[in-house]
């Protein structure tokens, strides 16, 4: 009788093992996968006093295509962003004008914290990982008239979505990120950009990120997004967001700042259609 019980309670319990991990397996495979595509435009202001103390500020064009798949338990997302255009600088009615390409890379996941999340009301932590560009040309500097940085960050994220559930079982979305800089890393050369490789002929990876340094935990960087979120009729569905961001690198003399803010629309194709 105790081994018929015994057997019993150990395929009950190899049962409940085993529907778990179906259960997961069949949430992974029906989390709804997306393509996002997105535009915008961004205005930004940046310092760098390694060059000159002087602020740049202007509008830039803003896109960027990521893969995303998410529900309420948990989301995934990568891809690339680029935004691009000319800053102005106007001091002593002297106008100068850095055009200024950045692009950025990132990686990120979400996880549901169950306890404080109901129905209407979810509430995500977890991470991003983003490296970040920049690419500037400024005839007016002269010898140090390109500048190229390197941002690499390593964010804390909490997400926090309100749901609006409509008699059709489509929710809209109301949410808000917010990513904080827990290992904030810089590759940059510092005071200038000329250096002397150019004039020793060597190779020109070595002649670009002359006296290039790698520096970790060095810096600050801070970021935030304010979305809204439709679905269609097709199970697509677009978005329409704010972002802002803020960075700025380590050292005394010779930082970079830069803030930007944004506002982006964006079209998730749903690949689950097909």
């Amino acid at each position: 009788m105790k081994k018929n019980i015994v057997i019993v309670m150990l395929l009950v319990s190899f049962g409940a093992i085993s529907q778990s991990k179906a259960s997961k397996k069949e949430l992974k495979k029906n989390r709804p996968t997306y393509i996002d595509i997105a535009i915008g435009k961004e205005y930004s202001r940046f310092v760098d006093f390694a060059t000159s103390p002087l602020i740049y500020s202007g509008a830039q064009n803003y896109i960027s295509i990521s893969y995303n798949k998410y529900d309420k338990k948990k989301e995934k997302e990568y891809g690339f962003s680029y935004s691009f255009g000319d800053y102005i600088s106007d001091f002593n009615e002297h106008e100068s004008i850095s055009t200024v390409k950045t692009l950025s890379l990132y990686y990120s996941q979400l996880y549901q914290l169950n306890k404080f999340s109901t129905k209407k009301l979810n509430i995500k932590i977890g991470g991003l990982f983003d490296a970040t560009g920049n690419f500037r040309i400024n005839e007016s500097l002269e010898n140090n008239g390109v500048g190229l940085e390197i941002i690499p960050t390593l964010f804390g994220s909490i997400k926090a979505s309100k749901y609006f559930i409509s008699r059709h079982g489509k929710d809209k979305e109301l949410s808000f990120r917010l990513n904080i800089g827990l290992i904030n890393s810089t590759f940059r050369n510092g005071y200038v950009y000329s250096g002397q490789s150019f004039l020793l002929n060597k190779p020109i990876l070595e002649s670009v990120f002359d006296d290039y340094q790698f520096k970790v935990f060095s810096g600050f960087r801070m970021s935030s997004a304010l979305s809204y979120t439709m679905p269609l009729k097709n199970k697509n569905k677009i978005q329409f967001s704010y972002l802002w961001g803020a960075y700025k690198t380590g050292g005394n003399f010779d930082t970079f700042e830069m803030a930007n803010h944004s506002i982006k629309f964006t079209l998730s194709f749903n690949l689950n259609n097909h």
